[in-house]
């Protein structure tokens, strides 16, 4: 599971456009009210990593495997508007 959407970066002083950026989870920790997790953004699937960066999600434990809650969550940022699973 991951996401996709486009992104922009500055990137040495230049803007620079990836169309396809991809977005996963690649680290979770957490307990039973929250996990925590890292999202590594790539230029395109098998791509130059671009970020790394990390968000706080709210599990709920009879709900959905919480890999799925992470990704819906996300879904619902600013940095995420848009963005389609793949």
């Amino acid at each position: 599971m991951a996401l996709t959407k486009l992104q922009t970066k500055t990137v040495l002083g230049q803007e620079l456009t990836f169309p396809n950026a991809y977005m996963k989870i690649t680290t979770i920790f957490g307990n039973k009210i929250e996990i925590l997790v890292s999202v590594e953004t790539y230029a395109k699937k098998d791509g130059e990593m671009l970020s790394n960066n990390q968000y706080s999600v709210p599990l709920v434990l009879d709900g959905s495997n919480f890999i799925a809650q992470a990704y819906d969550h996300l879904k619902t940022l600013p940095d995420f508007a848009g963005a389609a699973d793949c």
